[in-house]
């Protein structure tokens, strides 16, 4: 069924995005840039405690039609995520690697039901609107478990009514393409049409005198399939990724220009990365990490 639906609502959004466009028609935008510590991470293949040292570059703007967001991840990972490289051992087996490095990129674009058709039959009880989102993932990192994420999303997007800040939740049609080295030898693997879920939120409110953020976002994927690299392998499972964290408005705090510098901590909670299965032999954990982050607002 969804196979037959996507190239319809992908010549919808193809059409939708061909709507003129001006400066003028961007209402607002944020640009922001951040670094994040990790020391609880964990890595498809090992059940150590990996260090994870990330700065990522995000933006979201709101136009006349919707809205759009992309998220830039450069992410550098200890030892304990070995590098995927040839002659990486040293005469005893030991990896003589200083560790991994991945890059992992994301984009979304909403299109507003109430904008585009100037109405608000897309608005009723706790929804305030409903758009329709595409986008796509693209991430890589030359560990042993060589992850070389492709992925497309196409569906709908509720945006929750909310006193402040933003409650968004999307239903997806998602297909992806990646690698597992442990199973696949590195072949690319094309995975079956699933179902996706996103939501994504922003809670401001004050502790007495201290502005803070409740943020983040969550997503789950579906198994989706064996997948064409590895005829012999189990399948895949069920993916699930929790990132909600708590800022400050450091700005505010320190009695400078508020909603520019953000500090805080967060907790990423992720189940079967990649939709990984368990390998006989390839540790598969669960990754239950707290998190340190600080970043600058060019809004």
């Amino acid at each position: 069924m969804l196979k037959k639906v996507l190239p319809s609502l992908l010549a919808i959004c193809a059409g939708m995005a061909a709507l003129p466009a001006q400066a003028s028609d961007f209402l607002w935008s944020d640009t922001y840039l951040n670094y994040r510590y990790l020391w609880q991470d964990k890595q498809p293949g090992t059940d150590k405690d990996v260090h994870e040292n990330a700065v990522n570059l995000s933006h979201a703007d709101a136009w006349t039609y919707g809205s759009n967001f992309f998220s830039l991840d450069v992410e550098q990972f200890t030892r304990q995520d070995a590098t995927n490289v040839a002659g990486n051992f040293d005469m005893n087996g030991a990896s003589k690697s200083t560790g991994s490095g991945e890059f992992y990129g994301l984009f979304r674009s909403t299109f507003s039901g109430d904008k585009i058709f100037a109405t608000k039959a897309f608005s009723f009880g706790p929804i305030a609107d409903i758009g329709l989102e595409i986008g796509a993932d693209w991430c890589t990192q030359n560990d042993t478990f060589a992850s070389n994420k492709k992925m497309i999303v196409i569906g709908p997007q509720f945006e929750i009514a909310m006193p402040k800040g933003f409650w968004n939740i999307s239903i997806h049609a998602a297909h992806e393409w990646n690698t597992d080295a442990y199973y696949s030898n590195g072949s690319s693997d094309n995975f079956d049409l699933v179902p996706e879920f996103e939501t994504a939120w922003l809670f401001p409110f004050n502790a007495g005198p201290v502005p803070l953020k409740f943020t983040g976002y969550a997503n789950l994927i579906a198994p989706k399939g064996k997948g064409s690299g590895d005829p012999t392998s189990p399948g895949h499972t069920t993916e699930i990724l929790a990132h909600p964290k708590l800022m400050v408005d450091v700005g505010a705090v320190a009695g400078g220009a508020p909603g520019k510098i953000d500090a805080g901590v967060g907790y990423e909670y992720w189940l079967h990365k990649f939709g990984s299965y368990t390998t006989p032999g390839v540790p598969m954990p669960v990754q239950r990490a707290v998190f340190f982050e600080v970043g600058y607002h060019f809004n």
